[in-house]
């Protein structure tokens, strides 16, 4: 099988400050209670990955073979949050049948490819490594030639300090496209971290754990912004990659 380097194509990162959605006050209001996934966490994930898919010159029906990989540590906990405050208070004839349709991680990868209409591989990783994982994993599957062009995307919106705590909270959201036929910079030897021996030597030089998946998908845009000379390293949770700079020629 033919080997190809995961180049990248497009990147997008998107930030903002939003509040999570509160419980209603009348139960008639449910149907029209915004959830946090749904309606704040979703369509920011969605407009970030369909502004990489742009970037990249990527239409509609060319995104239909892509690939989707997404990551997200606690996006969904704001979702969490909410069903367990209504159920310690109102108690659960007030929670909205569809806030359980919102409760998965994945809930955000099937998002992006039922709107975006992405037939490809569809792949969820989750915990503090998941940003890189997610760029590692998409890597591999473009390397191996399994997919030429794979979107990976991540979130993160941190819960707030309590259930109650009605201020807004930061929202993170990112997108990379990668390709195996062309793009500047690659992104190659994803060594996937974690607890067990075998991998323990893959923890970053800071240490520590970092919680925000999308903060490897922000770095690396950076990276592809300035067109570096050099190579740089990307960590996250005990797993780590390499972005190399150069397009499909080799040049930089």
């Amino acid at each position: 099988m033919t080997r190809d380097t995961a180049r990248i194509a497009a990147t997008a990162v998107r930030r903002v400050e939003r509040e999570v959605p509160r419980v209603p006050r009348d139960t008639a209001e449910l149907p029209r209670t915004p959830l946090a996934v749904r309606d704040v966490l979703g369509p920011e994930l969605l407009a970030a990955a369909r502004e990489a898919l742009a970037g990249a010159g990527i239409g509609a029906e060319e995104a239909r073979g892509l690939g989707c990989v997404t990551a997200s540590h606690r996006a969904t906990a704001v979702t969490s949050a909410y069903i367990a405050e209504v159920l310690d208070t109102a108690g659960p004839r007030w929670l909205a049948p569809e806030c359980f349709l919102h409760y998965s991680a994945h809930s955000l990868t099937g998002r992006l490819c039922i709107d975006l209409g992405l037939d490809g591989t569809a792949v969820t990783l989750t915990g503090p490594s998941s940003g890189v994982d997610a760029l590692g994993y998409a890597a591999s599957m473009v390397a191996s030639g399994r997919l030429r062009r794979v979107l990976v995307a991540a979130a993160h919106w941190p819960p707030p300090a309590t259930p109650y705590d009605t201020g807004p909270v930061p929202l993170r959201t990112a997108a990379v496209v990668l390709d195996g036929a062309g793009g500047w910079g690659g992104v190659t030897d994803w060594r996937p971290g974690g607890g067990h021996p075998a991998v323990r030597e893959a923890v970053g030089p800071t240490g520590g754990e970092d919680t925000d998946p999308s903060r490897a998908l922000a770095v690396l845009a950076d990276w592809h912004a300035r067109r570096p000379v050099g190579p740089a390293e990307l960590h996250g949770g005990g797993s780590r990659l390499v972005l190399r700079p150069g397009g499909p020629g080799g040049t930089a």
